[in-house]
């Protein structure tokens, strides 16, 4: 039998790693050009570029991270926390969390993304963004290795959270969700 312990530092072996280089990194965090906050959770923040991409673009708020990888949270210069702390943000991200299929379980880890959602939903006081990999766009040994979704699949997720909106353009195999809670 298959040894299935594929765990995050498999596909992240470096704290600094983040599997976007920096263009693709500043396209989707510039969706937050959309709204206006004045505080943020990063939820699955790794070492923190979106705090970085908030300063290099005069953002002045309070920002939070969250992640399971405690090194990557010593490379941040923010507050960090490995579990979603119970505060009040105005924008709630999750940016390429649970991409990975950690362990070869797709099924799970839908389940853990869908778990995220509902904890960030109770911290989010305006806005969730998060995306998820197109279905459509996935193919070969990518089919094992990343958790990707339907369109249908997106929507169902988009109408639990609220009013969505889903951008399909900023990444061809990505979908970025904005949703007003």
């Amino acid at each position: 039998m298959a040894d299935r312990t594929r765990g995050i530092t498999y596909f992240y072996p470096k704290a600094e790693s983040t599997g976007y280089d920096e263009g693709l990194s500043n396209a989707r965090f510039s969706i937050l050009k959309r709204i206006q906050f004045n505080s943020i959770l990063d939820v699955g923040s790794g070492c923190c570029n979106l705090h970085k991409w908030l300063k290099q673009n005069n953002y002045d708020v309070v920002y939070h991270a969250v992640d399971i990888r405690t090194d990557a949270l010593e490379l941040c210069e923010c507050p960090t926390f490995t579990e979603i702390p119970n505060n009040k943000y105005d924008v709630v991200c999750l940016y390429g969390t649970v991409t990975y299929n950690i362990n070869e379980n797709a099924e799970e880890n839908k389940r853990i993304l869908l778990n995220l959602l509902e904890t960030s939903k109770k911290v989010a006081n305006k806005y969730i963004v998060f995306t998820v990999i197109k279905r459509e766009n996935v193919k070969g040994l990518s089919l094992l290795q990343l958790v990707s979704y339907t369109k249908n699949e997106i929507e169902k997720i988009a109408s639990e959270l609220g009013s969505c909106i889903i951008d399909e353009t900023t990444h061809t195999d990505e979908y970025i969700f904005i949703c007003e809670i």
